[in-house]
């Protein structure tokens, strides 16, 4: 008897720290219910991007339907800092199905409608399952529903999303300086990627020197969520110098490095010009000095990059 007794108060504990997660994890966007959408209402219909399940999506294919428009509803009204688009659970076949055009508006009563920002042929979402975009909205208002309207895909007209998210809090940039770096330091050398400058890049062809590597102080040991790299100002151009193998390591003294991340044969970075891809890497720890490390770019060895960006 006192051993069943001893197993429940076990089960009891295990209960409520589950409780206690779920709050969390709830409390950290905001709770949103589908209103409307196009789609079947099971299955992969459109209340899927709001059940908190990655496992979910919704997926759709009928041109006469488009935009595609979804309606959500916070429960009150609210702002956001940052909202999220989650990838399908198998983009990695069908990344044609990523929004690339769409637009965001709120209201209070679903009749007037107000811009919150708009998207036009964003491909910053990648091939990967179940991954998180966050973007930013272009105006700042309080309302109770928004409408997301999707107009083109990656390719075709099917559209298949995970999750969409409304999130108080924004990734915060991490202020970043100089350290070092592969190439002259001319006005198209290493220290362009953290100037705040997106017209200003780093440029660089000296096969002799790779990996290219640049090392970025964060000025005090920070944890990254989440890193960008952003194409230069003329990639539309030459696509060809966006890097598709590369390496990130983190350090306190600039003498030992902690593998952080590392991508092989990633095309992600697209002929757009001035456009920032995100990354979340596999590792986590806090250190003051970053190390990234370009092996390949997606043909011939010259590189170019904009800016590179750390996100906590």
């Amino acid at each position: 008897m006192e051993h069943n007794l001893t197993k429940l108060g076990k089960l009891i504990v295990l209960l409520l720290s589950a409780l206690t997660c779920s709050e969390v994890i709830a409390q950290s966007g905001i709770k949103l219910n589908l209103v409307s959408g196009p789609g079947r209402d099971r299955g992969e219909g459109p209340a899927m991007v709001c059940d908190g399940n990655y496992d979910t999506k919704w997926c759709v294919d009928n041109p006469q339907q488009m935009p595609y428009t979804l309606i959500l509803d916070a429960g009150q009204e609210t702002d956001f800092a940052e909202y999220g688009l989650v990838t399908g659970d198998d983009t990695s076949m069908y990344p044609e199905r990523n929004p690339v055009t769409w637009r965001v508006l709120g209201s209070n009563d679903k009749q007037e409608w107000t811009l919150v920002d708009d998207q036009k042929n964003n491909r910053s979402m990648g091939d990967e399952n179940q991954q998180e975009y966050r973007f930013k909205p272009s105006f700042k208002g309080k309302y109770r529903y928004y409408r997301f309207e999707f107009t083109h895909m990656a390719g075709g007209t099917r559209i298949q999303l995970s999750e969409i998210n409304l999130h108080k809090t924004a990734r915060m940039p991490i202020k970043l300086t100089f350290v070092s770096g592969s190439g002259p330091a001319t006005k198209e050398g290493p220290a362009m990627v953290c100037d705040g400058l997106l017209y200003t890049k780093w440029c660089l062809d000296e096969p002799r020197q790779m990996p290219y590597q640049v090392i970025l102080d964060a000025g005090t040991p920070s944890a990254v969520a989440e890193y960008g790299l952003v194409t230069g100002d003329d990639t539309h151009s030459y696509p060809d110098r966006n890097p598709i193998t590369w390496r990130l390591a983190g350090s306190n003294d600039k003498q030992t490095w902690t593998p952080l991340d590392q991508q092989k044969y990633n095309r992600r970075l697209r002929d757009e010009n001035e456009q920032e891809y995100r990354f979340k890497p596999a590792a986590s720890g806090s250190f003051r000095y970053y190390r990234f490390e370009f092996l390949r770019m997606t043909n011939g060895t010259r590189l170019q990059l904009s800016e590179i960006k750390l996100y906590k």
